[in-house]
């Protein structure tokens, strides 16, 4: 029975713990993680896991068993454990939404006959000089971090320079302010954001998915931004300074566009980094920009056009990653990495500006999801402000008629960032995304982001038979 209890306990904490530490979007979430490897994992979750939840569990049953030591209450310990392991079972269900999640299983959506368009049966048509393209995610980048002044929540702009070549450049908003695009179910971590912006589709997977692996084909049936650029000639690169099979997103840009992937393990194989080298997730950003640089350069000799994508780490919740020149300006760690990330990624910008084939090139910068650390965000900017993504399009080949007040989420990412490198895509949508330099509503716009989102986790023949496959 002290075992139960344990189990029981243990089980109610991790459920809080993980939409606490991880700020969880959704069940589809951690459905999605249990089919994809977790090698290269920082190991600074497992340790707090034990910390938080294990020990824990284990000091609350034992304060449980304690009064075992009265007779008296040692014939009621059994009924009591047991109470407390069916009560932590019901909490966990109702925290982690597993409830919800069930009932969608018998739900069916037409979103995807009414809304979802196969790139592969789409014209898009380059313009005769093709342009490069520099994809730069950075991880958990939104506008909350800005001023509140510039429509951000905290009381200073952390991301000054970032916001700076918002205001010179492109970027889209939900509003008057400095805005983007909402997270809506299946699109609210490093792989299912990447994948919405470049495929325009969620990764909300079945429970009786396949896993994703080398042998096994990463959404075969969608026809991605990789997709396009291969077909048009591209040479195309993923930099990432993590394990890039962590989340399945090496079997995704494999699939999609015979990536060439430069990731933790590449790093080490080529001897750029030292033997036994290894920080936070792998290795931190100001090595990744050191390895941009020469990647970018090495592209551009070759003499044909290129996508070049890649994926900061240094912000990753709960605590990111302070190397030597982050300040202390501020009172809050993550707010310091914030602002250094800000200064590092306007740094390589500035770096590319200088570069021959800049004139060639259209640079976005977006952030992959929202921040998923859920005690930084609650503790510092509190509950009720719209959270968006941070966007911006720098040497953009058009211009949209309206930049404000869109109400749009990741997917439409997709068809714009093809219409920002001077792409001219026939009927304006890709996937479930809208291109914003068009006049057409997005999705969210239509249906409203609540509906949208709901319509989003129930099943769809249609993604399982065409998509999903």
């Amino acid at each position: 029975m002290f075992i139960l209890s344990f189990v029981g306990f243990v089980l109610a904490l991790s459920a809080k713990w993980a939409f606490d530490y991880f700020g969880l979007s959704c069940f589809e979430q951690i459905i999605f993680h249990l089919k994809v490897p977790i090698e290269g994992a920082n190991p600074q979750f497992i340790k707090d896991w034990v910390r938080q939840c294990g020990l824990r569990g284990l000091l609350i049953a034992l304060a449980l068993w304690a009064p075992c030591l009265w007779d008296g209450y040692a014939r009621y310990y059994g009924t009591v454990c047991l109470l407390c392991f069916l009560g932590c079972i019901a909490y966990g269900l109702i925290r982690i939404r597993i409830l919800e999640y069930i009932v969608n299983q018998f739900r069916s959506t037409d979103l995807y006959e009414r809304f979802y368009v196969d790139g592969k049966n789409v014209k898009i048509t380059f313009p005769e000089k093709k342009r490069n393209l520099i994809l730069i995610y950075v991880e958990s980048l939104e506008n909350t971090y800005t001023s509140k002044e510039n429509g951000g929540c905290y009381p200073q702009d952390l991301l000054k320079e970032l916001t700076d070549l918002a205001r010179e450049n492109l970027r889209f908003s939900h509003g008057e302010g400095l805005g983007g695009a909402h997270v809506v179910a299946g699109t609210g971590w490093t792989t299912g954001g990447l994948v919405a912006q470049s495929s325009g589709v969620p990764l909300c997977v079945p429970p009786r998915c396949h896993a994703f692996s080398d042998d096994t084909p990463f959404l075969p049936g969608a026809y991605t931004l990789g997709d396009v650029l291969q077909k048009e000639g591209y040479r195309q690169e993923l930099l990432i300074g993590s394990e890039a099979a962590f989340g399945g997103r090496k079997f995704y840009y494999d699939k999609h566009g015979e990536y060439f992937i430069f990731d933790f393990g590449e790093a080490h194989r080529q001897g750029r980094l030292p033997a036994g080298y290894r920080e936070f997730w792998g290795y931190e950003d100001e090595k990744l920009f050191e390895f941009a640089r020469e990647e970018v350069t090495r592209l551009a000799a070759e003499g044909k056009p290129f996508n070049f994508t890649m994926l900061t780490v240094d912000t990753h919740h709960p605590y990111g990653y302070a190397d030597a020149r982050c300040g202390d300006e501020y009172p809050e760690r993550l707010s310091n990495i914030i602002r250094g990330s800000a200064r590092k990624v306007a740094a390589f910008v500035d770096w590319l500006k200088e570069q021959p084939f800049y004139e060639d090139t259209t640079i976005v910068i977006s952030g992959d999801h929202l921040s998923m650390a859920a005690e930084y965000i609650d503790s510092t900017y509190g509950k009720g402000f719209d959270r968006t993504i941070f966007n911006t399009f720098i040497h953009a080949a058009a211009q949209p008629r309206q930049t404000k007040n869109r109400i749009f989420t990741s997917f439409d990412m997709y068809p714009t960032i093809l219409n920002a490198m001077g792409a001219k895509i026939e009927g304006d949508r890709l996937g479930l995304g809208v291109s914003l330099f068009s006049d057409r509503k997005t999705v969210a716009e239509e249906l409203g982001l609540k509906r949208l989102d709901r319509e989003l986790r129930k099943q769809s023949g249609y993604f399982r038979a065409h998509i999903l496959r």
